[in-house]
């Protein structure tokens, strides 16, 4: 019988245009989630941002860096999984007055040239052996064997960023969202047109929705395409609901690299209402109800591929309050009781022994 693979993925970053306190905006609720797994007996994956600690260990080394490195070392030691996440605009940004001012480089694709000494090859190299330096401390098996994009954004340049990935042993990708469809002047991403399979071999060469040689394999964010339904019933349920929504929200004290940096473009806008429903553990107007939909449509979706079918599971800790860890211990709970040992939780490091 076919088995369930459930991937707990978070990408474990601060707010990218302000944060005014790191250890409510980062390490309070990270804590928080891997104090929550830890019980659940679930092993979580944190998609580090790992170009954040490069710069603060210059920058800010007993507010920031320290707390970082500890925290993702004890997650280790706890049988958690670091992957490598990479926001680079952190390599050309300033920091004054105690805060940090973010640059415009939001994409890796943004130092296809040289910028202040970085390109995309330094930045990757830099960001992989630095997560390999800290994470071996606390763990000497590691292996740094994944890749989340930040902003999910891999182009133009994914030629360039696969390339470098592969050559350092990355084999596992996770950036893309089916049909993800986002507009912003820094950033674009366009998964409109992916493989009908649940997962797909890609060429280093790229790009990431085109099938091919097996260098990499990319195993998408789970999602279930919105039907006009949805958008209704999503719409009707945050006019009535608009309080209760509002007190679920997690206030990091920050704010995202949109509300510094960027504008969205009208396309965008319109776009984003068909967007799909992602399986995300950070959104306060999810339930379990929804996030068991979108397993379902998975499962029913692939039920004739030959291999187990993995889903992947993404959320930010900077975006997690009471109501989002409830929400994934709630999650766990279904999961077990209705799959019972045909459901089993892995991390990247797992599947890579079994992949490549």
């Amino acid at each position: 019988m076919k088995k369930l693979k459930i991937l707990f993925t978070f990408d474990y970053e601060l707010p990218l245009g302000e944060a005014k306190d790191y250890q409510h905006a980062l390490f309070k609720p990270a804590g928080d989630l891997i104090q929550l797994a830890n019980q659940l007996n679930v092993p979580i994956v944190l998609f580090t941002d790992i170009c954040s600690a490069l710069r603060f260990k210059e920058w800010d080394p007993d507010r920031y860096f320290i707390p970082f490195k500890n925290q993702i070392q004890g997650a280790l030691r706890d049988g958690h999984d670091i992957q490598l996440h990479i926001h680079p605009h952190w390599m050309t940004s300033d920091y004054r007055d105690e805060a940090f001012l973010p640059s415009s480089d939001y994409s890796l694709s943004n130092f296809s040239t040289e910028k202040s000494g970085f390109t995309i090859e330094r930045i990757i190299t830099s960001a992989f052996q630095e997560l390999t330096f800290l994470c071996k401390e606390a763990d000497p098996d590691y292996e740094c064997v994944a890749f989340r994009a930040g902003g999910y954004d891999v182009e133009p340049e994914s030629k360039r960023i696969l390339t470098k990935l592969h050559d350092l042993g990355v084999r596992l990708e996770s950036s893309v969202i089916k049909d993800l469809y986002l507009d912003f002047n820094f950033s674009h991403i366009d998964y409109s047109d992916t493989p009908s399979s649940s997962q797909w071999f890609i060429s280093r060469q790229g790009p990431l929705h085109v099938p091919s040689s097996n260098d990499l394999l990319e195993l998408p964010v789970s999602s279930r395409p919105v039907q006009v339904s949805d958008i209704i019933v999503r719409r009707i349920k945050k006019m009535l609901n608009s309080g209760l929504y509002k007190s679920r929200v997690y206030n990091n004290r920050g704010k995202g690299f949109l509300a510094i940096q960027g504008t969205q473009s009208l396309t965008s806008r319109i776009r984003k209402i068909f967007n799909p429903i992602v399986l995300s553990l950070d959104k306060e107007y999810l339930d379990c109800k929804d996030l068991e939909s979108i397993v379902d449509y998975n499962i029913e979706k692939y039920k004739d591929e030959a291999h187990d079918l993995i889903v992947t599971v993404i959320g930010h800790p900077k975006s997690m309050g009471n109501y989002h860890l409830g929400l994934m211990e709630q999650f766990v709970g279904k999961m077990k009781a209705r799959f019972g040992d045909d459901v089993s939780f892995v991390t990247y490091r797992d599947l890579k022994n079994i992949f490549f």
